[in-house]
């Protein structure tokens, strides 16, 4: 298969690593960022052309594909000038902070490949829970929890946008965009008055309810799901990559019985990898446009109340 050629527009600590996947994957011809010593940083690195301004980049170079990973905030205008030339685009969650500026690019859908950053989706361990979720028959109940360490607030942004996005697509992935009723949520700020620090928040999915609790401010990182159904439950570790399956076998009498089934780790697949690989080279993409539109509409819900 040809490599396709790519640019990465953002060269900060999560930027370097789309590069060093993109270098990997593909014919890595560019990086974009304002920050000139992080270019000379990326250029001893890899022997690659450097731009300061993403429009000399696309009136200069030829390329088929290319991630952007700035802060939201500049997100849309920056990837609307890529759509123009015909570009396809792996966006950076949460693509926006407007839900207009993402939905306008409706517009290239049937143009170009437009690809929302939904990392979790490509974790192996999300995997092994969607091929074991019929074990624990229907689900009531998602319980997730995200801790960070990193607030954007210079990022004009809440840790809902930051961390609970990602359990916002997760849940819906795994209960059915079909089922989702409504959305609701307590958020605290503690370090300002304008951006939530931790969030709580419900999914209602009908005959399912989502919970999802974020924060940075607890001094560890930590991202767990634990799944309750009919039939079993289900506890999964994203940063670990461990899931553990609890499944009855005899439920009667005093002395109930269980089987747990623990798998760790699952492989060494790195879900960024995977993402950039299904975005540059797979027909059908894991999420699409509409995917992002619709976690962002949930999370800017909240965010508003």
């Amino acid at each position: 298969m040809k490599k396709k050629s790519t640019a990465v527009v953002g060269a900060g600590w999560f930027g370097r690593a789309h590069i060093r996947n993109f270098n990997e994957l593909s014919n890595l011809v560019c990086v974009c960022d304002i920050d000139k010593a992080k270019l000379e940083q990326v250029a001893k690195q890899y022997d690659i052309n450097t731009y300061t301004n993403v429009d000399d980049l696309i009136k200069s170079e030829e390329i088929d594909a290319v991630s952007i990973v700035t802060p939201p905030k500049f997100i849309p205008s920056i990837s609307k000038k890529f759509a123009s030339a015909g570009i396809d685009i792996l966006m950076e969650k949460p693509m926006a902070l407007n839900i207009q500026e993402l939905k306008a690019f409706l517009d290239y859908e049937n143009s170009i490949k437009i690809l929302p950053a939904f990392i979790e989706l490509y974790n192996p361990v999300f995997e092994k829970l969607l091929e074991h979720l019929p074990q624990i028959g229907e689900v009531f109940s998602i319980t997730s929890r995200r801790i960070g360490l990193y607030p954007k607030r210079d990022w004009q942004m809440g840790v809902i946008l930051d961390l609970s996005i990602h359990d916002i697509y997760l849940q819906e992935r795994i209960l059915g965009k079909e089922n989702f009723v409504d959305a609701f949520g307590v958020k605290k700020c503690f370090k300002d008055d304008i951006h939530a620090d931790a969030a709580f928040i419900v999914l209602d999915f009908g005959n399912s309810i989502g919970h999802i609790e974020s924060n940075w401010l607890t001094p560890s990182k930590f991202r767990k799901m634990y799944l309750s159904g009919v039939s079993g439950g289900i506890i999964v570790d994203f940063m670990n990559q461990k899931i553990k399956i609890n499944t009855g076998i005899d439920l009667q009498g005093d002395w109930p019985v269980n089987k747990e089934i623990s798998y760790t780790p699952l492989r060494a697949d790195e879900p960024l990898r995977r993402e950039i690989n299904n975005f540059l080279y797979d027909k059908e993409p894991l999420v699409t446009l509409e995917d992002g539109i619709r976690a962002l509409e949930i999370a800017l819900k909240i965010v508003n109340n």
